[in-house]
């Protein structure tokens, strides 16, 4: 059965109804926000980790774990941060019956927790760079509406944080970041546009921040990664110093960086269709779903070619499971595992074992794949391969179709009612300009690109006056 709601015309009820039918979440918790990331969620999320675990870890980060309590005077130690922070965290004041003395905040960030311990880590250049991850939940008190996946109470994520002796080391420290957050989304199809923030939308207590954007079927874009030159502002607040070569303190240059299950909620909303959840191969939980057809006096041979097919896939290293059950039709399985988004179908009936042969059916665009018996494990890792650039090529398509360019008010207001998505434009760098257009057309300034330097091609969209910058405009999540 289609999902009951459009994903183009209706994409919020499109988006609540497949992720709960996809047995991807369950928000019936007693706490808004605070949901169950479910098994077949959860298995997106433990593929994402894999995938970006390594890449950390090839580029010489360690993994490490930080407390969630926050005591108040280590967030006061960095104002202008935790100002930015302070209307989302969640405090605990009591123990029992017993009334707390100081206030202990719920990490919304850890930058207070680790760099008032890399304060005692550091004490000579020969101890940088220094590059922690920490794989963990974040408590964040939204005070917005929340919305499954994409802003929940609580969430898991990873987050980078480094420590070096120049300005110059965490510049390429953050592009450093930026290329690995390319590779991870590359592996998730997701297409992105990678900005550097404005000034005034600057993570709190950074010099600069780049972010990583991807629109979704409503026209609205969703931040999906970022990365933080610091400078030495931390450092300063939390004193991390180190002694030069020279023998002279300084204080160290800091970047960070995150992603989160927000992701899942992107993989969902750009690859879904109307049977439900789509997932690329790389990340999908169960890649292939094995489902015999059954026949009066045939069940035998066909469960002996399933578990001879399941086996050798395994055995392949393909994340492949069989559904054996008979009280359901194979009719009633496809459609489940459509709506759940394994990638791949293979379906054996008596016909097939006779033929020697198998059946690929396609997630992604139903196509069916007759394979020959002793063919089946290299076509199917040949067919998951198609499927991954397929749904990257679909994708980026899409993305393309959402981005245009906009030179003046009046085309602002003939166009984007209409059409929404990213808007290319001009801007004089005034927050008065950014406020006005984010109070008529409800658009946040996002960026600048950091590939390549953009000569404006016209005055600024609002104002009329000279721009400073191309910029990119969207609603965003």
């Amino acid at each position: 059965m289609p999902l009951e709601n459009d994903k183009f015309e209706n994409f919020p009820a499109w988006y609540d109804e497949v992720v709960i039918k996809a047995q991807i979440v369950d928000n019936r918790t007693l706490v808004k926000g605070a949901n169950v990331l479910l098994p077949n969620g959860y298995a997106i999320w433990e593929n994402i980790q894999k995938i970006l675990d390594k890449m950390l870890k090839d580029t010489g980060h360690k993994n490490a774990y930080f407390p969630i309590f926050l005591p108040e005077e280590l967030l006061e130690q960095e104002a202008e941060h935790f100002e930015g922070f302070a209307p989302e965290v969640a405090w605990v004041t009591r123990v029992g019956d017993k009334k707390l003395e100081r206030k202990v905040g719920l990490r919304p960030t850890s930058e207070a927790i680790m760099y008032s311990m890399f304060c005692l880590w550091i004490k000579s250049h020969a101890d940088l760079p220094l590059k922690i991850n920490q794989w963990c939940n974040i408590i964040r008190w939204d005070t917005k509406d929340t919305k499954m996946l994409l802003r929940d109470r609580e969430f898991l994520w990873h987050e980078g944080h480094t420590v070096h002796t120049t300005a110059e080391e965490a510049a390429q420290q953050v592009m450093e970041a930026v290329n690995i957050y390319k590779k991870l989304f590359d592996q998730l199809c997701l297409p992105y546009l990678i900005v550097k923030r404005p000034r005034h939308d600057t993570f709190p207590g950074a010099e600069y921040s780049i972010a990583f954007d991807t629109p979704l079927p409503d026209g609205k874009v969703l931040q999906i990664g970022t990365a933080h030159n610091l400078g030495q502002n931390f450092s300063k607040a939390f004193k991390i110093r180190f002694e030069n070569k020279e023998g002279k303190q300084e204080h160290a240059h800091q970047t960070s960086y995150g992603v989160t299950t927000r992701l899942i909620g992107a993989i969902l909303s750009v690859h879904g269709d109307q049977k439900g959840a789509v997932f690329p191969p790389s990340v999908a939980g169960t890649q292939v779903i094995i489902i015999p057809i059954y026949f009066k006096g045939k069940g035998e041979v066909v469960a002996q070619a399933v578990q001879e097919v399941y086996q050798e896939l395994k055995d392949a290293g393909v994340r492949v499971e069989t559904d054996l059950r008979d009280n359901y039709t194979p009719g009633w399985k496809f459609n489940q595992y459509e709506l759940l988004g394994i990638p791949l179908r293979i379906e054996i009936g008596p016909k097939d074992v006779e033929k020697g042969q198998v059946v690929l059916v396609r997630r992604d665009n139903g196509e069916k794949i007759f394979v020959k018996r002793d063919e089946v494990v290299a076509k199917t890792k040949e067919v998951l391969d198609q499927v991954q650039q397929s749904l990257k090529e679909k994708a980026w398509g899409k993305f393309n179709e959402f981005l245009y360019e906009v030179k003046n008010i009046e085309e602002m207001r003939e166009k984007y009612p209409k059409k929404k998505g990213i808007v290319r434009s001009n801007w004089c760098g005034s927050k008065d300009c950014a406020d006005e257009l984010k109070a008529e057309f409800a658009v946040e300034i996002r960026g600048t690109l950091i590939e390549k330097k953009e000569e404006p091609f016209g005055p600024c969209i609002f104002c009329g006056k000279k721009a400073a910058d191309v910029v990119y405009l969207a609603s965003a999540y």
